[in-house]
């Protein structure tokens, strides 16, 4: 049961060397979340390292992706668009013919950004993520690739090679595209100075490959966003697979027929640029160059946000019984007692774990803990890590049914302990977390004492004890109303 809050929908059409997408996000604010996410492989970058031109079959594709594309937002009545292109249109001679065409027969204006632009956009769109605060963004499409450094949250350098998907198909063997690859790097003069960071890459290909590794891997949680592999081992993985045929791509590690024919060059480009960098690791970004248009676009206050917990409020916007975030804020304060000394990166986790605690509030009271997990772990959360993503899943889960999920290997103590507390919040309140200000929770060696205050003294009885109770046993100590 979902409320979609009244909000002005934001349309980015994407066209590059490869694909054409669309992007349709429900607003322009700090967590933006797709709403319709759809791409068409036109390959209109194909033939620029042979002819200097657009694919012609791509063209035409793109054209009919485009047609509709408009069409679309024409009927959800969206007026905000950006629509950009990248390396394909900027660097083909018929590039500005196809703009033309684009506005004369669909009225969209194409905004043919540079090299350095979309370096730009690229690198605010990874760090408007909670990702690169310091290290190298790399962004790999079909014509190019963008290195962006990144200093404090702050882009200090960044440049645009030649060496996409599409130029390096053009050369027809594995010694003349390491010789275009490291050519290409030996013209970028600040990677000798950014050695052993951390490297955020973004792009369909390396992003393919990332699903792949989880794949192969086993990984527990198939979201590609903040997946992250060791430097090394990342390099041997993009190694093996650079040295694959199309066809043992395609059978052993499940790339579609569309994405196969990248994976090689774009496997060498990332094995090439990391024996240069020998990063730390490698973390993939879910967001890039398109959600870096919209957040270009946003007050720099709201830019100042922080981006999981404005995740979060929007998911109590959308899903939450209580709408007043204050309420929240309260329970948060409520709970703080049982964590003294906490740092912020916690605090910051413990706040997020109270506003996303009441998303299933509306499913049967039997079957609420598990798909409030199940959603948690893949939830389109800004700024969250895997970890984190775990860790809010499982206090969440712990907060309706009490107990950690069956069959789990082990349990974060933390978590158990945050999702009892949400627990007995609810149980004292029924939901009604403005009822927490008649209450007040201490930890002694000894106990975990509940006092109720005013109003609150008659909020006592047994179903409150027992949920104290639980809280009280996972931290070894005993329950007690006062």
């Amino acid at each position: 049961m979902s409320k979609s809050p009244a909000k002005e929908h934001i349309a980015v059409i994407d066209i590059g060397s490869n694909a054409v997408r669309l992007v349709i996000f429900d607003a322009a604010d700090r967590a933006p979340v797709r709403i319709h996410n759809e791409r068409n492989i036109c390959s209109l970058g194909s033939d620029l390292g042979l002819t200097g031109r657009l694919n012609p079959e791509g063209v035409e594709k793109a054209m009919d992706s485009l047609g509709r594309f408009s069409g679309l937002i024409s009927a959800m009545g969206i007026k905000t668009i950006h629509a950009v292109a990248t390396a394909a249109l900027r660097d083909a001679e018929d590039g500005a013919e196809f703009a033309k065409r684009v506005k004369k027969e669909f009225g969209l204006s194409i905004r043919v950004i540079d090299g350095d632009e979309e370096a730009r956009l690229a690198g605010i769109g990874v760090m408007m993520n909670g990702l690169g605060t310091g290290g190298i963004i790399g962004d790999y499409g079909g014509g190019s690739l963008e290195l962006i450094v990144i200093e404090s949250g702050k882009i200090q350098h960044k440049h645009s090679l030649p060496i996409g998907s599409h130029r390096l198909q053009a050369l027809k063997t594995r010694e003349a595209r390491i010789k275009a690859i490291d050519t290409a790097l030996d013209g970028v003069s600040f990677l000798k100075k950014h050695t052993g960071r951390d490297f955020y890459a973004l792009g369909g290909a390396w992003r393919a490959m990332a699903k792949a590794h989880m794949t192969v891997t086993d990984h527990p949680l198939r979201v590609i966003d903040h997946y992250a592999i060791g430097g090394k081992a990342a390099q041997e993985y993009a190694d093996v697979l650079s040295r694959q045929s199309l066809g043992t791509l395609e059978k052993t590690s499940g790339f579609s027929k569309k994405r196969v024919q990248d994976i090689g060059v774009a496997a060498l480009a990332l094995e090439r640029v990391f024996a240069r960098l020998k990063p730390s690791r490698l973390v993939f970004s879910g967001t890039g160059l398109r959600e870096g248009l919209v957040f270009d676009s946003l007050p720099p206050k709201v830019q100042r946000e922080d981006a999981l917990i404005a995740s979060a409020r929007k998911m109590v916007v959308y899903d939450g019984r209580d709408p007043e975030l204050s309420s929240y804020t309260k329970l948060m304060q409520w709970m703080l007692p049982l964590f003294p000394g906490a740092p912020a990166p916690f605090l910051r986790l413990l706040e997020a774990a109270c506003l996303v605690s009441d998303i299933s509030w509306a499913e049967h009271e039997d079957y609420q803990a598990g798909p409030a997990f199940d959603r948690l772990l893949v939830a389109p959360l800004y700024g969250a890590d895997h970890p984190a993503r775990a860790f809010l899943a499982l206090s969440t889960y712990v907060r309706y049914a009490g107990k950690p999920p069956k069959g789990a290997a082990s349990v974060d103590q933390v978590a158990l302990v945050t999702g009892l507390a949400l627990r007995l919040a609810y149980a004292l309140t029924g939901g009604v977390l403005d009822l927490l200000k008649y209450s007040q929770m201490k930890v002694t060696p000894k106990h975990v004492t509940l006092t109720l205050q005013g109003k609150g003294a008659a909020l006592k009885g047994s179903f409150v004890q027992d949920a104290l109770d639980l809280l009280a046993n996972a931290l070894g100590r005993e329950g007690k109303i006062d």
